[in-house]
């Protein structure tokens, strides 16, 4: 495997990159955190779009950003949970 990259696709555009350059964020609404990995613009696009955000150490990356959002309604356009699913999850 040496030599070889691995590429994710950005949970808010969908475009492959690779994992070396994605950027882990974290969504905290209340009590429920999502985890995203965003490529560098999606990131620039949602520190704007975010008044404040904190840094934490990551999940799976040395470190990641935090934003506070209300409900999942608030995550990027397309990762977006629906109600229904919502429900499974707590269950």
């Amino acid at each position: 495997m040496l030599g070889h990259s691995t590429l994710i696709l950005c949970d808010a555009c969908r475009a492959e990159i690779p994992d070396k350059s994605a950027k882990e964020v974290i969504y905290q609404a209340g009590r429920t955190r999502y985890r995203l990995e965003l490529c560098t613009s999606c990131l620039s696009s949602e520190m704007k779009r975010h008044n404040g955000h904190r840094g934490v150490p990551g999940f799976h990356k040395r470190a990641a950003i935090v934003f506070s959002i209300s409900s999942g309604d608030e995550l990027p356009r397309k990762v977006r949970v629906s109600e229904r699913e919502s429900l499974k999850v707590a269950r």
